[in-house]
């Protein structure tokens, strides 16, 4: 790899030495053919030192990284002032440096010697990236960076002579330094503007402006001793957000000595408008950091700001806590009692509250029991469902509400287990531990009731974990965010939501009396119930079909049916010979576990074929948060709708709102980009664009307009009217929105 850096001394022989073809032909042979090989070995440089009567020089680099200086108009015009730009172009995986490179890393530097009616050039600087290699800690720019430069002329009218010597480093796995020699000139007369306009335009949108621009003012920024056992302090600085979403924030440290900041820890407090960023800072104690002026630059997805501010002493900021936090326990409370009446789980209460109305007597106490343990069967799941959180948040795994769905093997286990219970409600499979319905009626002879209760309690939770209802998204997200021990917190209190109507009945048994008497009518009511638990397989197949393949899909229904018409057969059939019974049981046994693995298989087969079901044609274009900022750039409304098959929310959502006129004509907009994020398999670009928004589950749709950067979240029962006024209000420009408040 080639390595341009060259000494001034060398800089000056190479000029110095005759470039033209006709003086080196005066020249031995041998003199010729080593400045022919001095030319062809350096003619980025020869080319960049060539006047360029344009808005760009030449590229001056390598297939790794290059360097080219660009301007937006052609002439110098009649102002004082001219808007160029260092363009730095790199290869996939390459970054570049910014002003403050970390721990390592060289930042791109420009000596303007020999430039001509000149008077004073200013270097402006993107929001970096974080990037860590071997523990190192360095900020940059990936895949490219534009750097506008304000030109300021030293006489009006006259031409420009651009003479810029950049240095500068490029790093992978290695780091090379790179110079290069870039001259430019600009010639008397209009200034029109130039191919490269656009993209000096677009890169004064990305430099930091005011946080008042953004939306945020700053609260206060501490500093406190860090806890008894790290070597350091904690830098806390304290932002009222007002109205504003943050996304994906992030904040870069300036000022400190002997080390560089690492990524903030990010506490929000959306009742009260407040995030707090907290820093952590090796071999600094407060003492020292008190009262030294500090730069921070604070990024916010597609916004970001610059400011200055000194720390104070004082101990480590809070959160509201106390009626935030019992608000959101009263939230989690009520997410979980709304999740017994999701489509997927209401077929179970029903169940349960069903065998209790059919149940008298003694019968009638042995159910309560069993209520009790269906609630405890519900709690423990949810405890579960926070442990293994937990611990895959501490492995740094992706996490989320619902994930499982994600999962082959688990949408095949999960229909075939529907897919039993339902035949038990048709009594086509009288066994024990499924066949819960026989069992209320019969409460109290069965072998396995109290078993059965629990895993039925266990089957709800289960199932209710593909429903993101109302207050559960909110109560989810604030949990997921914080620490272990307000996950087990906000989890235990989801389940005892869910389990709310089970104990309601359990301790107050007259509640009975709003039931119906028992009757004929329980029989049919039962039959009805086993064809919603069918429904119930019917869509864990649909999903299947958008997780692996359609194909996957079909085979999968056709194992279940099999596994329906083998139980309806020795049902009717009434089959009594042991030997008979034992083959269709074991018939039944292998249906039941190919339906369960083959979805995986035909996953992985997929997979490695490199095929896959092509997807419809929609106005719904992939999701790329990348083209977010360039779209809102030039005037466009981006919607983004985060999906999956397995979301009844979703569907919900798709057919009352985002399906139906007006929110469907606005979709199809011209000034509207739609992207739709499908989050029906595992996607870490999909998991970390929810998690930048605090949200741990589906569906997720936001808004971005001129009026609305960052974003407006929208909630996860949609409305149209909702929908209408936020695209208004994302539409409109902050400065504008003011006037036509007043107009109005």
């Amino acid at each position: 790899m080639r390595i341009y850096e060259w000494a001034l001394p060398q800089q000056q022989c190479f000029w110095e030495f005759p470039l033209s073809i006709e003086t080196m032909r005066l020249q031995t042979k041998k003199s010729c053919l080593f400045a022919f090989a001095l030319l062809v070995s350096l003619g980025g440089w020869v080319a960049s030192a060539l006047p360029a009567h344009a808005a760009a020089t030449s590229w001056v680099g390598d297939g790794h990284a290059s360097a080219r200086l660009i301007t937006a108009v052609q002439a110098t015009g009649s102002a004082g002032q001219i808007d160029a730009a260092l363009q730095i172009r790199l290869a996939p995986g390459w970054h570049a440096y910014w002003r403050s490179p970390g721990d390592a890393g060289i930042p791109p530097s420009i000596d303007w010697s020999g430039s001509k009616n000149l008077q004073s050039t200013q270097l402006y600087w993107p929001a970096p990236k974080r990037f860590l290699l071997d523990g190192l800690i360095t900020q940059g720019y990936e895949n490219g960076v534009v750097l506008p430069i304000a030109v300021a002329l030293d006489q009006l009218g006259q031409p420009l002579d651009l003479h810029a010597l950049v240095h500068y480093a490029a790093c992978k796995n290695v780091c090379v330094p790179y110079t290069a020699l870039l001259t430019l000139q600009l010639p008397t007369g209009i200034a029109v503007p130039g191919p490269q306009a656009p993209l000096i335009s677009q890169a004064w949108t990305t430099i930091p402006g005011n946080l008042s621009d953004a939306g945020i003012s700053l609260s206060s920024v501490i500093i406190s001793n860090a806890p008894s056992n790290a070597a350091g302090s904690i830098l806390s600085v304290v932002l009222d957000t007002g109205r504003t979403v943050l996304s994906n924030p992030d904040i870069f440290v300036e000022g400190i000595l002997a080390t560089t900041p690492s990524a903030p820890q990010i506490q929000l407090d959306p009742e009260h408008h407040r995030a707090i960023l907290s820093i952590f800072l090796t071999r600094q104690t407060p003492t020292a950091m008190a009262g030294k002026a500090l730069q921070f630059t604070f990024e916010n997805g597609t916004h970001a700001a610059s400011f200055t501010a000194t720390p104070t002493i004082g101990p480590l900021p809070r959160m509201g806590a106390g009626s935030n936090d019992v608000a959101i326990l009263l939230i989690a409370l009520l997410g979980g009692l709304i999740l017994n009446v999701m489509p997927c789980v209401l077929p179970v209460l029903s169940l349960k509250l069903f065998g209790l109305s059919n149940a008298r007597g003694d019968e009638q106490i042995q159910f309560r029991l069993n209520l009790v343990t269906t609630a405890a069967g519900i709690i423990s799941s949810f405890i579960i469902i926070a442990f293994i959180l937990v611990l895959l948040k501490a492995a740094g795994a992706a996490i989320g509400w619902g994930i499982q769905f994600q999962q082959p093997w688990f949408l095949g286990f999960m229909a075939v287990l529907t897919t039993l219970f339902a035949a038990s409600l048709w009594e086509w499979l009288p066994i024990a531990m499924p066949g819960f319905t026989g069992q209320a009626a019969n409460a109290g002879k069965s072998h396995h009731p109290r078993v059965t209760a629990f895993i039925t309690g266990a089957l709800a939770t289960v199932l209710a974990t593909s429903c993101t209802a109302p207050f559960v998204g909110t109560a989810v997200g604030f949990a997921l965010a914080r620490d272990p021990l307000t996950i087990f917190g906000i989890f235990l209190t989801l389940g005892i939501g869910m389990a709310l109507p089970y104990l309601a009945v359990t301790a107050v048994p007259g509640l009975l009396r709003f039931m119906p008497k028992p009757g004929a009518w329980m029989i049919k009511v039962r039959i009805i119930l086993g064809f919603a638990l069918l429904v119930t397989s019917i869509w864990l197949i649909s999903i299947i079909a958008a997780v692996v393949s359609q194909h996957a899909a079909l085979i999968a229904g056709g194992l279940l049916s099999a596994i329906l018409l083998l139980l309806f057969i020795r049902h009717r059939c009434n089959v009594s010979r042991p030997i008979f019974r034992r083959m269709m049981a074991a018939l039944t046994i292998g249906l039941a576990v190919t339906a369960t693995i083959m979805p995986s298989l035909m996953q992985q087969a997929i997979v490695k074929s490199g095929q896959a079901d092509a997807a419809p044609s929609t106005i719904w274009q992939p999701f790329d948060q990348t083209r977010i900022a360039g779209l809102v750039g030039q005037h466009k409304l981006v919607f983004v709708d985060v999906t999956a098959a397995w979301c009844l929310i979703c569907k919900v959502n798709a057919l009352t709102v985002l399906d139906r006129d007006p929110v469907a004509a606005q979709l199809r907009a011209s000034n509207v980009v739609t992207m739709r994020a499908d989050w029906t398999r595992p996607s870490v670009i999909i998991t970390a664009y929810l998690e930048s928004f605090h949200r741990y589950g589906v569906p997720l749709d936001v808004i971005y307009g001129p009026g609305a950067p960052s974003g407006i979240v929208l909630p996860s029962l949609l409305t149209s009217g909702l929908v209408m006024q936020e695209f208004q209000r994302a539409a409109v420009p902050p400065g504008k929105q003011n006037q036509t408040e007043v107009t109005k």
